[in-house]
């Protein structure tokens, strides 16, 4: 496999190779090489401090008693997915390890392995699709003003051809780059764009994700723009989503259609559902948890903001879309309220996750919301269990440090270290205005 990678990117004709490694604040972050080194960036690996677990979206470094200044590890890229950039450079993912080679257990990669593996124990398999929000701006220093004075049509035909050069280019990158792309098209806000992309195995669907962001900022600075995947680049805008599919199967057999249960769930696909949704306000902190995340995650603005699932709901956090001739990839259930800070790691292990301990606890799905939550009375919302996701930036994190199934599933080490994260955040940003905490957040991933 490694060799037939090679040979497609041309082995020997580029001159570096980028690796990338996700932190837990969701920014990629590098190190690159001479293309005479690729191998020994894929052998030994390239140095990082243990402080790289615990970088902060605006570049602090949340210090803990096991991550500090002392130390090392290797950033072992990792060739099988290694994808050309074009110019003459290649990226590829890192796996983080320690100096004697053993995976780091801050290692994102090595957590969705971990995930995989178990479900896969058990006979399951499955696949995830991402969609991308994200803005398309003149430059770094744009105002919301300067965003809304621009002429703009809600998803339409008119801002897309404007920007038809953009798209194109893109969708020649992402052909060059081996990114499986699926559509395109201009969003409800003005200058914010979307595209999607296949699904694909776990790990490659992560992989790409990071790879995917990288190639759309390649393209805008071709045509001298800047790009914002933060949730809430400007306070009076949406904000931008980062939507994930799953779809799953228990030997072979897909577990959200073929069955007798509403909209053809199997017994196993209603349990599936019942786990994501029984832990997804307990794991917002690694979905959405940025400090600008709750800004864009409120009722009645399509974000997913409540606790429940529906067929085709967009003010669900788990919208299910059915096996119909309009779903070529067949029956899948949607996160709608994760956005594009997370680690895409940790964000699939925790889908994947919640859904086989729904299965193995043989959850109970809880009744489908088929109109607007917010719509609801309260007491119809308390009889069907259906609540908001957690509105504050501390909420997250209270919720997130209580998770037993978090320290269960990723480990209590990588929970420690978001926490630190997040309470530095907290201490940094929790006195400033949302202004101000989007301003310093617009570019951040």
């Amino acid at each position: 496999m490694e060799k037939q990678m090679e040979s497609a990117c041309g082995a020997g004709a580029h001159e570096m190779m980028i690796g990338t490694f996700v932190g837990l604040d969701g920014v990629i972050r590098s190190k690159a090489v001479p293309g005479a080194r690729e191998a020994a960036f894929a052998s030994s690996g390239m140095g990082a401090s243990p402080t790289w677990a615990v970088f902060c979206p605006d570049n602090a470094i949340a210090f803990t008693d096991k991550l500090s200044v002392v130390g090392d590890w290797r950033l072992v890229a990792d060739r099988s997915m290694e994808r050309s950039l074009g110019e003459g450079i290649v990226w590829a993912p890192t796996d983080l390890r320690t100096q004697d080679g053993s995976p780091s257990p801050y290692c994102p990669r090595e957590a969705l392995r971990r995930v995989v593996h178990k479900a896969e124990g058990m006979g399951y398999s499955a696949l995830f699709g991402f969609e991308f929000e994200f803005y398309l701006l003149d430059n770094a220093g744009v105002t919301e003003q300067d965003v809304t004075s621009e002429q703009w049509g809600a998803y339409g035909a008119d801002s897309f051809l404007e920007r038809s050069e953009f798209f194109a280019r893109l969708q020649d990158m992402c052909a060059e780059s081996g990114i499986p792309l699926e559509q395109m098209h201009c969003e409800y806000d003005h200058c914010q764009l979307e595209i999607s992309t296949a699904p694909d195995e776990p790990l490659r669907a992560a992989d790409t994700a990071v790879l995917t962001k990288m190639v759309i900022k390649r393209a805008a600075h071709m045509f001298g723009k800047k790009v914002s995947f933060s949730p809430k680049p400007f306070l009076g805008l949406s904000g931008n989503g980062g939507h994930i599919h799953c779809s799953i199967t228990h030997e072979g057999e897909p577990i959200f259609s073929t069955g007798h249960g509403p909209h053809a769930l199997t017994k196993r696909g209603c349990s599936a559902i019942a786990g994501i949704e029984s832990h997804v306000v307990e794991l917002s902190a690694l979905y959405a948890g940025s400090p600008v995340s709750q800004l864009r995650l409120s009722p009645d603005s399509w974000s997913g903001a409540a606790v429940c699932w529906g067929l085709e709901n967009r003010e669900a956090a788990i919208r299910f879309c059915a096996a119909t001739p309009g779903n070529p990839h067949g029956a899948n259930v949607e996160l709608k309220c994760g956005d594009l800070s997370a680690n895409p790691y940790y964000a699939l292990a925790c889908i994947l996750g919640s859904s086989i301990d729904g299965i193995d606890r043989s959850m109970e799905l809880l009744p489908e919301i088929t109109v607007n939550p917010s719509t609801m009375p309260q007491e119809e919302r308390e009889r069907y269990r259906v609540s908001r996701l957690p509105s504050t930036y501390d909420e997250v994190t209270e919720a997130f440090a209580q998770s037993s199934f978090a320290k269960e599933l990723l480990g209590e080490d990588v929970v420690e270290a978001d926490l630190a994260i997040r309470r530095l955040m907290s201490r940094t940003y929790g006195s400033r205005s949302d202004q101000d905490c989007a301003d310093v957040m617009r570019y951040a991933w």
